[in-house]
This record gives structure tokens, sequence and C-alpha cells, in this order.
């Protein structure tokens, strides 16, 4: 009996030649936020690992994964980071710009944005 050999290109082209062609891809773009009373108490907070019960003031980021797909991460006001507060400003500017949640009582969106503040002049 004789074995036929098959011939392939991939044996015949270098390893580089084998590698799949870059596709063009997607842009990404920057993570959003926003604070806000929680709706439910089903989220835990990403510094401090506890639930934000519902009705605490939160900070949401709303991550931008790929095309039609994002994640929110979920932080308590008053874990807030230097880091996310700089990522915060660099998104909007300002703290005063970042969107408020039309449940929240003025006054209490003027006590969070302070406190805010405060914690990135840390």
């Amino acid at each position: 009996m004789v074995c036929a050999k098959l011939w392939s290109p991939w044996l015949v082209q270098p390893v580089s030649a084998m590698r799949m062609k870059k596709t063009p891809g997607f842009k990404t773009r920057a993570s959003t936020y926003s604070i806000g009373l929680a709706p439910t108490s089903r989220a835990t907070c990403r510094v401090c690992k506890k639930a934000v019960g519902k009705g605490e003031v939160r900070i949401v980021a709303h991550a931008f994964v790929r095309p039609g797909r994002s994640r929110d991460f979920v932080y308590h006001a008053g874990c807030a980071t230097p880091k996310l507060v700089q990522a915060m400003v660099s998104v909007y500017g300002a703290v005063q710009w970042v969107p408020m949640g039309r449940e929240m009582d003025p006054l209490v969106c003027e006590e969070v944005r302070v406190d805010i503040e405060r914690v990135s002049k840390r």
C-alpha cells in the first residue's frame, strides 16, 4: 500500500505567514460616569466590596467594552478614590458637570459634589 503525501500550503509557508491577518478593529471610547441613587441593593462597591444599599448615593462608571457591550462599575460616594475623581474630571472637565440622577435632592447633589472635590484635592 502506498501512502499518498498530501500537499498543504500551511507546511510550505513560514510561521509568520500562518498567523491570522489583523482586522481593522473598532474605536474605543472613554468611560462615562454618573452619580445617583441606587435603585436596588444588588450592586457591590468596587473599593470596599460591600453592598450599595437601595437609595444610597452611588457613582457609576459606564465602561465601554466593545460595540454593543458595556459594563457598569459601582462605587459608594464615600469610597471615591483620587484616581476615580481624576478620571471623571478628565471626561467632564469638572466635578460639577458629572450627570446627577433626577431623583436626587439638589442639596444632596451639592454635598456629594463637595465631598468628591475634597477627594480630588488629597
